[in-house]
C-alpha cells in the first residue's frame, strides 16, 4: 500500500487467496487508517464514516479519501447517482468505523465473513445457562438481515449487530473487504439469494474461515 492508502497487490492478498477489487480497496483503506490511527486527522475521518452511516455515498467531501478516491468501477457511471461500488464500499467504511470506536486494537480480521463474525459475537454472549434450543437476540438480528427485502434494510439490522460487536468483551473480527464484496453482490439482480446463503454457510460454520488474522498489516 502507498502513502496515500492505494491498496497494493502485497498489502490486499487475502487469506482467501484472490480478493475483488473493491474488497482490495477497502482492505487498502483501512490498513491506511490503522496505520495511522492515532492521528487527528483519521480520528476526525472515522467520526465523520460513522455519521455518513445511512447517507448516501458522496455526501460529505470530509471522507471522500477513502470512500470514492480511485474506486475501482465495473463500468463507468452513466449519472450522478451513486452505483453499486460506491455503495458497498461507502457503508463497508461507515461500519468498520462504528465497529472500531473506542477499541484498543483493529476489528478487521481478514478472512473472517460476517455470518462467522455473527456466530462468534452469538458464542461470546452466550451465557452458562443458555439453551441451545432458544433463538437468541444475536441470532433474531441476523435473521432480520438475512430476511431484509431491500438493501437499506439490511444495513439497518446490521447496524445493529456490528454495535453489538463493537460492545462485546473479547474482539470480534470481521472482514470489511469481504463484507463490501457481499454488499456488492447483494445489489446485483439475485444476488441477495447468494449472499444469504454465503452467510448462512459461514454461520454454521460449512464454510470455514481461517483463524483471525491479529493485524490488518500483516502480509500474506
Amino acid at each position: 500500500m502507498d502513502d496515500q492508502g492505494t491498496p497494493t497487490q502485497e498489502t490486499t492478498r487475502s487469506v482467501y487467496g484472490a480478493t475483488s477489487p473493491v474488497a482490495r480497496y477497502v482492505d487498502g483503506k483501512i490498513s491506511w487508517l490503522e496505520k495511522t490511527i492515532e492521528s487527528s486527522t483519521t480520528k476526525a475521518t472515522l467520526a465523520h464514516l460513522r455519521r455518513s452511516l445511512g447517507h448516501s455515498p458522496g455526501e460529505d467531501p470530509r471522507v471522500w479519501s477513502v470512500t470514492l478516491d480511485e474506486v475501482p468501477y465495473a463500468h463507468k457511471p452513466g449519472s450522478d447517482d451513486p452505483v453499486p461500488e460506491e455503495w458497498a464500499i461507502h457503508t463497508a467504511m461507515a461500519l468498520f468505523a462504528l465497529h472500531r470506536q473506542s477499541q484498543t486494537e483493529t476489528v478487521h480480521g481478514r478472512g473472517i465473513g460476517f455470518g462467522q463474525a455473527v456466530h462468534n459475537l452469538e458464542k461470546a454472549q452466550a451465557g452458562p445457562g443458555d439453551s441451545g434450543d432458544q433463538v437468541s437476540p444475536v441470532r433474531r438480528r441476523f435473521n432480520q438481515v438475512v430476511t431484509a427485502t431491500t438493501f437499506d434494510e439490511a444495513v439497518v439490522h446490521m447496524r445493529g449487530l456490528i454495535a453489538q460487536m463493537r460492545s462485546a468483551s473479547a474482539p470480534i473480527r470481521l472482514d470489511y473487504g469481504r463484507l463490501a464484496d457481499d454488499l456488492l453482490a447483494f445489489q446485483r439482480p439475485g444476488g441477495a439469494d447468494q449472499v444469504r446463503r454465503r452467510w448462512g454457510r459461514q454461520y454454521h460454520w460449512l464454510d470455514r474461515s481461517p483463524a483471525q488474522s491479529p493485524t490488518v498489516s500483516e502480509e500474506k
